[in-house]
């Protein structure tokens, strides 16, 4: 009996150390934020995509975002910035980039900064860093990303589809992320981004508003009082219920870069491009129920101002054109294959689906090239209620 009691003595220890070796390890993976933050977000996994939600203030939700994803930060500021400015004088780059963004930072409105600084304050880099590391791109100009929308006629399943190729040298292999905002008196919403870059490359808002974003090029004179364009999506995401308020919250300023944005609204059964130049603008309706975009303006009223497509951005128009058009009737697997096709997928750092009607998304980082199904009205529905 004596014998019995030591063993089951001796298989309890056991199993305490092992729940306290488990809860370490738990708690190190997480990577919790310490103190009443904690309050404030919520953080998980689906499978490989990280999914940080967030409803606290701006500067609370800033360090919240750096302390999470510290080392990412940090390898993707090395990664982008210093091979960015590698040259014989590169503090002078630096120099000129600000210059060049300076004005569009003194337009930013003041809880966005308080944001940038928080984030730069929990990942642990310079505040300079984070500001070009979310803004270079205003200052470049390379053909970046392919859009892709289905009218809902033209689906296999009857809801308007939205896809997007996002494309940059710099970034290839970088973690992608899914932020969700809920901040009280906002309109809760998804940004695909990048550790550190808190705006939406492609977007959607519990509204079912959907947005994609392309660069482009103009030859318009750069304008004094521009803005820049991914604080507008995110604002934008934020505001609106309704395609045409999304549109004008998008068209009423002057920009730093062209830009092509894929606009698409589920309950209203719409899609528009936004062709974007510095200070004119223009957009297109879907033609046999397809709009697609690459990085050129196309619209007639933006001709004068348009630069010639490289080879680059026709090829993938086209090749999307081709494939697309060659299906009388489109599915989300569809538009998968149609991302990873080895002649739109270039210099691609994340693919993604959506549709709009059930706000369900479809995401491929590029070093995994397998798609994950990330139920996003799931998502924006379980904020806490204020």
């Amino acid at each position: 009996m004596i014998r019995k009691i030591a063993i089951l003595l001796r298989k309890s220890r056991c199993l305490v150390l092992s729940l306290i070796v488990a809860t370490l390890i738990t708690w190190t993976q997480t990577r919790p934020v310490q103190g009443k933050e904690q309050n404030n977000y919520r953080s998980f996994q689906i499978y490989e995509l990280p999914v940080l939600m967030l409803w606290g203030g701006p500067a609370e939700s800033g360090r919240i975002h750096g302390k999470l994803f510290r080392a990412e930060i940090q390898r993707l500021v090395h990664q982008v910035l210093e091979k960015k400015f590698l040259g014989p004088n590169p503090q002078a780059l630096r120099a000129e980039m600000r210059r060049y963004l300076q004005s569009g930072l003194a337009r930013l409105p003041s809880s966005l900064v308080a944001e940038l600084q928080g984030l730069a304050q929990g990942a642990g880099v310079r505040l300079e860093d984070i500001y070009l590391l979310n803004f270079f791109a205003e200052a470049i100009l390379y053909p970046a990303c392919s859009s892709l929308g289905v009218e809902a006629v033209r689906s296999s399943n009857g809801h308007e589809l939205i896809a997007h190729n996002l494309d940059w040298p710099y970034l290839q292999g970088t973690p992608v992320i899914l932020l969700a905002y809920g901040p009280p008196g906002s309109i809760p919403y998804v940004a695909l981004t990048l550790p550190g870059i808190p705006f939406p490359t492609m977007g959607l808002n519990q509204a079912g508003l959907g947005i994609a974003l392309n660069s482009s090029f103009s030859e318009e004179p750069l304008p004094t009082n521009g803005q820049f364009i991914l604080p507008r999506l995110r604002q934008a995401l934020a505001e609106a219920e309704k395609l045409t308020r999304l549109q004008r919250l998008l068209t009423q300023w002057p920009r730093f870069h062209a830009w092509n944005v894929l606009l698409a609204s589920g309950p209203e059964h719409r899609l528009l491009l936004l062709e974007l130049g510095l200070q004119h603008w223009s957009s297109r309706r879907p033609q046999y129920n397809l709009l697609i975009s690459t990085n050129h303006l196309i619209s007639p009223a933006l001709r004068p101002i348009a630069q010639p497509p490289d080879d680059s951005s026709r090829r993938r128009y086209y090749r999307m054109l081709h494939l697309a058009g060659g299906k009388s009737k489109l599915s989300v697997a569809d538009l998968e294959d149609i991302l990873l096709d080895a002649q739109v997928w270039d210099d691609t750092v994340y693919s993604a689906v959506c549709d709009l009607n059930t706000l369900r998304l479809s995401v491929c980082p590029s070093h995994s090239r397998t798609y994950i199904p990330v139920d996003v009205k799931k998502i924006l529905q379980s904020f806490p209620k204020r």
